[in-house]
């Protein structure tokens, strides 16, 4: 029945000179903030923004998007229960399940930045910034795992703030040691040169993040969304459209 009931739209769609629309699903991690995450309002974070302003641009395809723990995202993408992982890192041997990947969707480069003359450019992240005071975006796990086992055994000390501005701002007041962002967020704000105190100390990563293909889908299929997904990519880091999806879930 679902099968007559596509033909039927496909063939409708072509006798209004329509191309018949393609759904794509897609997952994504429901706990990496920024970039990916799970609200009451469903799949949320940069990511996210980033492909549906695609999908608004490719009026061939619906994507379908659903965040979900990641172990549990990428169990379906590798079973073939779904087309595309979202946010994934280039892992060809531990993800082989992955045969094709899109153009970056973003390069992660996460920073440790600390008022000057409290942390050296040559310590061990996160060990030896024991006993320091962070900041951090209120539910941010940018840090990552082993800075919030730290937290937990009151080796670190955590102070949340909602956003980036004013993390900066206690930070460059004193009433923090350091602060873990993306460098692409806080360098123009830092480039303002209202917090001078404030200085770039150690790069935690540098990943760039993609929008993965299953090895279960289509090639033919397969290819013909990554060129037009690569192409819109393409449009929206040139007009601008990324960086301005970045500030706004970073700034907001």
């Amino acid at each position: 029945m679902l099968l007559a009931a596509a033909c039927i739209f496909a063939t409708a769609a072509a006798a209004q000179g329509e191309e018949p629309v393609e759904t794509v699903t897609m997952v994504q991690d429901a706990g990496y903030p920024p970039y990916m995450m799970q609200t009451v309002s469903g799949p949320q974070g940069i990511y996210a923004d980033i492909i549906r302003e695609a999908d608004r641009r490719m009026p061939g395809y619906e994507i379908d998007l659903r965040a979900l723990p990641w172990p549990r995202a990428l169990h379906l993408v590798s079973t073939g229960r779904v087309q595309a992982l979202l946010g994934t890192y280039y892992r060809p041997t531990t993800r082989p399940w992955l045969r094709e990947y899109s153009a970056a969707l973003l390069y992660e480069s996460v920073f440790v930045f600390c008022r000057k003359g409290v942390a050296q450019k040559g310590w061990t992240y996160p060990d030896d910034f024991s006993g320091l005071v962070f900041g951090n975006n209120s539910g941010f796990s940018t840090p990552g795992s082993a800075f919030f086992d730290m937290v937990a055994r009151g080796e670190i000390f955590l102070n949340e703030e909602q956003t980036t501005d004013l993390n900066l701002k206690l930070l460059h007041l004193g009433r923090a040691d350091c602060y873990v962002q993306d460098k692409s967020v806080v360098d123009p704000i830092l480039d303002q040169g209202q917090y001078d105190r404030i200085e770039p100390v150690k790069q935690l990563t540098y990943e760039a993040a993609f929008v993965g293909l299953a090895e279960t889908w289509a090639p033919a299929a397969a290819d013909r969304f990554k060129m037009e997904l690569d192409r819109v990519l393409k449009d929206m880091r040139q007009d601008g459209t990324v960086d301005r999806i970045v500030f706004s879930n970073i700034m907001d």
